[in-house]
């Protein structure tokens, strides 16, 4: 038995789906092209494209409307005439272009396409800066937690001395709960942390299909060589939206420019009268319809084009204003967070070993238990801001790729 040809296609996309579902995002680049395939906004850009291109076509055809046909007949018979007096009338009229008009509109159309070209570009870059910054996040989140458990370890195993040196008699009560109650806190920030990566992983999920974390940390500075990382305000895809609508708003200028009056009508009539000894019997003619300009049409049809070109000029200025703005921003971060990396990893390793000198006074009873864990609280949150830094750098590296037109 022939399987149909839909049955089979059917059959093939669900596979392909099925696939695509089992495949996660274990890098950055493979997180933002799965969000690009499953991004509904990116269909809906390519069929406007789409028919952007099939009215340009149909902007070159003959006529700018479809033709009418039209038909009377008239008898005296129904109204009791014995003259006889019988009339067949027919005809076909043609609309016509006005000069430039069929040029305009296709110019317009075209421009469209731009426009949904240049949005495909937008949209792709916005849901790209969208998937690093969740994935920023969730990779903050994870070596918070990361963090937060290799205190709670250190805690952990400190507790347990201490509370058989406190049922011993060998420590006092006060020293007991303060271990116990800074344990109990870490484990709840612990707790919050883990709901916070919840929520960032449902988003991905959303973008992606899938909740893994794509590995931010193990992209170095090392996939910057050989690439232009100036910036060219041109190339940027919310600049050429800006300039392509800029276009489409010029191209309108020039059909309301062109489109002065209604399109005028070229025909053809036959008309046959059968009458009782009449001298004629058939007659053939040409019908001409050209409407008058009216500047209550045309005023306010070129005003609204006009306001539009103004708002269009507008938006291209601030576009590379904003693009500008956020290169230099990006930049700057890119460099500070680099030094603040640096100072704050320094800062991690110094309060770390500060941390574990007086954890050995403390066991000694050179200091206070207060000040062991004011320490260790020091130490984590150096960690913690030397991972967030970490991840901050890596962020602002793939930011300053994404605005260069370059894909991580």
């Amino acid at each position: 038995m022939k399987i149909p040809l839909s049955i089979y296609y059917l059959s093939f996309s669900l596979l392909l789906l099925s696939g695509l579902s089992q495949a996660g995002a274990e890098t950055l680049h493979d997180a933002i092209h799965l969000a690009w395939q499953a991004d509904p906004r990116l269909s809906s850009f390519h069929a406007d494209a789409f028919a952007a291109r099939k009215e340009a076509k149909a902007a070159r055809a003959w006529f700018p409307d479809s033709p009418t046909i039209t038909g009377e007949y008239l008898d005296d018979h129904f109204i009791g005439s014995k003259v006889g007096y019988t009339t067949y009338q027919g005809g076909i009229n043609f609309p016509l272009w006005l000069p430039g008009q069929s040029r305009a509109i296709a110019n317009e159309a075209l421009g469209n396409q731009e426009v949904a070209d240049a949005n495909t570009q937008v949209e792709k870059l916005v849901t790209a800066v969208r998937i690093v910054t969740l994935t920023s996040e969730a990779t903050l989140q994870q070596e918070t937690i990361r963090n937060l458990r290799h205190a709670d370890s250190l805690l952990g195993n400190i507790a347990h001395v201490t509370e058989v040196a406190y049922q011993n008699g060998e420590l006092s009560g006060s020293d007991n709960e303060a271990i116990v109650a800074e344990k109990e806190t870490l484990e709840g920030r612990i707790s919050d942390a883990v709901q916070s990566l919840d929520g960032i992983k449902a988003d991905l999920e959303a973008l992606t299909g899938h909740e893994d974390i794509p590995d931010l940390l193990s992209l170095s500075g090392h996939i910057l060589d050989g690439r232009n990382m100036a910036l060219n305000v041109e190339r940027d895809p919310r600049v050429r939206l800006a300039e392509a609508i800029r276009g489409v708003s010029k191209a309108s200028y020039e059909v309301a420019r062109h489109s002065k009056i209604p399109n005028p009508r070229l025909g053809v009539m036959v008309s046959r009268q059968e009458q009782y000894q009449s001298p004629w019997d058939t007659q053939v003619g040409v019908q001409i319809q050209i409407p008058l300009p009216s500047a209550a049409r045309n005023t306010p049809m070129e005003m609204k084009a006009v306001r539009a070109m103004a708002a269009a000029d507008r938006d291209a200025i601030l576009a590379r204003r904003k693009v500008q703005t956020e290169y230099r921003q990006v930049h700057t971060r890119f460099r500070s967070s680099l030094t603040i990396m640096q100072h704050s990893e320094a800062t991690n390793v110094a309060l770390q070993k500060r941390a574990n000198d007086l954890e050995n006074a403390w066991k000694v009873g050179e200091v206070p238990v207060i000040e062991y864990l004011r320490a260790r609280r020091s130490a984590l949150e150096a960690q913690q801001r030397a991972s967030q830094a970490n991840v901050v750098w890596h962020t602002a590296m793939i930011r300053m790729m994404l605005l260069t037109g370059e894909t991580p």
